[in-house]
């Protein structure tokens, strides 16, 4: 139970904090990249206007939009395209020579717009991506449209620099997750001692008082017989009816020390499951006839159906004890003049399974309940508990007979619509 527990505080502790590393990573990371994106869109449009003042220049000595491509070389990642009007489109500097059809086409494909630094991608020849930002600004003379500068910025190296960052990034939050995650576990572990010691005192006193307590009951319940059976002093009506009653009292005390006992015993792993091939159809038909009168009290039909099982290899003790408080479960909260249905089959999926099956058309569970049902001392409805006797250990103690059978336990139930519990156990052990 413990170890559940410390790993749900490990995984809860781990989550907040891969919550809020993701969070600081993608916020980081995003605004880092948009502000670098930005930046460098700004710088297009800032060049490309003032190419264009230098394009005005020239036109207004020459006459004419120039430009000297074979005396220009440059390693920048700039790079612009100058078309006079009606004139054709011509290379100021050199792009990067698988590049330059792709931007004259999309030039001419009139996507680039002035005053708009956009950006693009493109799958060249050898198989790797570039990406560009460009822009277009128009050169005026004397508010007379003379020509248009495309300039450009070629940023695929920040977008692998982008890349192996990211990657570095996600490396070191898994170095960082992985650390946080065993911190969180040896600080749960710390976190638990405490609540370890005090369960332990706790198992100590219960698995005590259950030892100390049987003895006497089982004195008080011995004295009852025999003051009843003595026939040198008889009781009157009311007396023996008072005796009676007393003897349904221990008994009910007696079969609350034996679920401590066996709890206590669970928790200090001292329990040991003697496995036997045994008929399960032989268990369940003897449960059923100790439970009859359990029924018949409240006029419930008491259904068993068994046809389909058969053999199995488990503790034969523990699955009558499992059949037991399942069944008698069914019979306490199922109104008078009801049913309940056992029903016991072997079933095949990977391996040969004992499916038991117990529903009942009680008073059923909501839905917030279902979660909580197995665990110790809880009881959905604690008046009707009371009324009926329960205890709120039965079902746990069913949970770890099916466990320790390596088997699943499960309830599908809705409020007012009774219950159907399924129990799936392997049939080899």
């Amino acid at each position: 139970m413990f170890r559940k527990i410390r790993k749900r505080l490990t995984l809860m502790y781990t989550g907040i904090m891969a919550l809020i590393l993701l969070t600081f990573v993608v916020v980081g990371f995003v605004g880092f990249t948009g502000a670098i994106v930005y930046a460098l869109q700004q710088s297009v449009l800032q060049v490309a206007k003032e190419e264009a003042d230098e394009q005005l220049a020239v036109y207004k000595l020459e006459g004419s939009l120039i430009h000297d491509d074979e005396n220009e070389k440059t390693s920048s990642t700039i790079f612009y395209y100058v078309q006079a009007v009606n004139g054709p489109l011509e290379a100021g500097t050199r792009t990067v020579p698988a590049l330059q059809d792709i931007v004259r086409a999309l030039i001419e494909s009139g996507e680039v717009q002035a005053g708009v630094a956009s950006l693009h991608h493109a799958r060249l020849s050898d198989g790797t991506t570039a990406f560009f930002i460009i822009t277009a600004h128009p050169v005026y003379d004397n508010l007379q449209l003379i020509g248009t500068v495309y300039l450009g910025n070629d940023i695929t190296w920040y977008y692998y620099t982008w890349q192996k960052l990211g990657l570095i990034l996600l490396g070191g939050s898994l170095i960082i997750l992985a650390i946080a995650f065993t911190a969180g576990y040896f600080l749960a572990g710390r976190a638990m001692i405490p609540i370890n010691q005090s369960f332990a005192r706790q198992r100590e006193f219960v698995a005590d008082a259950s030892h100390e307590l049987r003895t006497p009951i089982s004195v008080l319940l011995a004295s009852v017989d025999v003051v009843q059976t003595d026939e040198d002093n008889r009781f009157s009506a009311f007396s023996s009816q008072v005796l009676t009653d007393m003897k349904d009292e221990i008994r009910k005390m007696s079969r609350i020390v034996a679920d401590l006992l066996t709890l206590a015993r669970i928790d200090a792993n001292v329990v040991e499951l003697l496995r036997e091939t045994f008929d399960s159809r032989i268990v369940a038909g003897h449960v059923i006839r100790s439970l009859q009168s359990l029924a018949n009290a409240k006029d419930i039909r008491l259904q068993l159906d068994c046809d389909q099982a058969g053999e199995i290899q488990a503790d034969r003790s523990r699955i009558s004890q499992l059949l037991l408080i399942l069944i008698d479960n069914a019979i306490k909260y199922t109104p008078n003049h009801g049913t309940v249905n056992v029903k016991l089959e072997i079933v095949y999926d990977h391996n040969s399974k004992l499916k038991i099956t117990v529903r009942d058309n009680g008073i059923g569970i909501d839905q917030e309940h279902k979660a909580m049902i197995f665990e110790r001392f809880y009881r959905v409805d604690k008046i009707r508990s009371r009324e009926f006797g329960g205890t709120g250990l039965g079902l746990s103690i069913a949970r770890w007979i099916v466990e320790a059978h390596q088997g699943t336990i499960t309830v599908q139930s809705e409020l007012g619509k009774g219950c159907v519990f399924t129990v799936m156990i392997p049939v080899d052990g």
